[in-house]
């Protein structure tokens, strides 16, 4: 029994719709009728709910029960299921084009109408519980704030969420059918074929963080978790991308900070010391010979104690940014401990370091800040020689320092 299923009868034969009508009542339906096409449309397009309409297609009226049936579909998803005394190829062809249920001849068997009734409620059940699930993902899909991408196993888009139109700037229609490679990655891919991307970011399906170009050709930083799947027995990748250039920025603020002396902006001796072991590898691999220097600003305490910290303090910022303007990229100058400095020279001799150092020395005497007097500098140099470890190199270039302070400060000593 099917207690509380109504059905709609549009049939025009008061015998046709006397037989089906009591026949699907005593098997527990609710049964209307009408005539007509046109009172079809109006009662199903009110606010009466229906669950299944019975339509002959021959109807009484201007209407015919294909064409109303086209309406109803246009304002509501219901199983339509067609009666018919004519079975011609060109009706069935009119049936499928409107998606309807399936038809009935009339005067087949009554068991062969409940069975077809049955299936069709069965099959608007299904595809209503697909439909309201299709409409679940999708609002997920749409309501994430991250970017959610699909390509197929040749690298075309097929899914593009509106986080993921605010991320790239290509709206859905730009991306849907073309591939991710070309419009999105950076330079870093441009060797890479076609499939490059889609290999490199699903290769061990963990979170990687990666540079993407926006469609305005801005780079920024994301974060991309990768995962594939198989439907049909075809793969297909997802890609959640998320930007993260806050994150990073922060984590490379962090990062400066970490190995920066904040009076300064210089390195700071931890730095300075990995720096130094680093270059003491190199040179080993290498055998290119380096030098480093440590300088020493000459009666500093008599600066603080004469004109305060704060100009004190300027005297070092003066200092620092006059030495990071004369040497180069490829050197390191950090800050060692109060007015303490170290410098490393890469590549170069200590016979090739003197020019450099001189310069330094004869630019520091003559910087000049408002009602300070002059200050001078010590400079104490050693190069690099085999056995050499970061400790001895210090060690070395504080002796040398104290050197240059024993005969007279403002002057450079090298330890040949």
């Amino acid at each position: 029994m099917h207690t509380g299923k109504k059905i709609l009868l549009v049939e025009d034969s008061r015998f046709i719709t006397a037989v089906v009508g009591d026949y699907l009542k005593k098997n527990g339906f609710e049964i209307d009728s009408v005539t007509t096409g046109e009172d079809a449309v109006e009662i199903v397009c009110g606010h009466s709910a229906w669950d299944l309409i019975l339509m002959d297609i021959e109807l009484a009226g201007e209407m015919n029960g294909i064409e109303a049936a086209k309406i109803i579909n246009n304002h509501k998803e219901l199983p339509i299921i067609f009666l018919t005394a004519n079975a011609s190829d060109t009706i069935i062809n009119q049936i499928r084009n409107i998606s309807a249920y399936g038809f009935i001849e009339k005067g087949m068997d009554n068991t062969a109408l409940l069975a077809t009734i049955e299936m069709a409620l069965k099959l608007h059940d299904v595809k209503s519980e697909i439909k309201q699930k299709e409409s679940i993902l999708n609002a997920v899909i749409n309501s994430v704030q991250d970017g959610m991408i699909m390509t197929d196993d040749k690298g075309y888009v097929s899914l593009w969420n509106p986080a993921a139109v605010r991320l790239f700037g290509y709206t859905k229609d730009e991306m849907l059918g073309k591939e991710l490679h070309e419009l999105t990655v950076t330079d870093d891919f441009e060797s890479m074929n076609k499939n490059g991307i889609i290999d490199d970011l699903f290769a061990d399906k963990k979170v990687k963080e990666l540079k993407i170009k926006h469609k305005n050709g801005q780079v920024f930083d994301a974060e991309v978790s990768a995962s594939t799947l198989k439907i049909n027995d075809k793969d297909y990748f997802v890609g959640i991308f998320r930007d993260i250039s806050d994150r990073i920025k922060a984590r490379e603020e962090l990062e400066k900070l970490s190995v920066t002396d904040y009076l300064t902006n210089t390195y700071n001796r931890r730095f300075f010391v990995t720096r130094l072991e680093e270059e003491i590898e190199r040179s080993k691999r290498t055998g290119r010979v380096f030098s480093i220097a440590m300088l020493d600003i000459d009666r500093f305490k008599t600066i603080n104690d004469k004109y305060g910290h704060s100009i004190g303090d300027l005297v070092l910022q003066s200092i620092t940014d006059y030495i990071k303007k004369r040497i180069r990229k490829a050197d390191c100058l950090a800050r060692w401990g109060g007015e303490e400095f170290m410098i490393l020279l890469a590549d170069t001799p200590i016979v090739n370091s003197g020019v450099l150092l001189e310069d330094l020395r004869l630019g520091i005497s003559k910087i000049e800040i408002p009602n300070v007097d002059r200050f001078t500098g010590s400079f104490g140099v050693v190069e690099y020689a085999p056995g050499d470890t970061a400790d001895m190199m210090i060690q070395k270039a504080d002796s040398m320092m104290y050197e240059a302070k024993k005969c007279g400060r403002n002057c450079i000593k090298y330890m040949m």
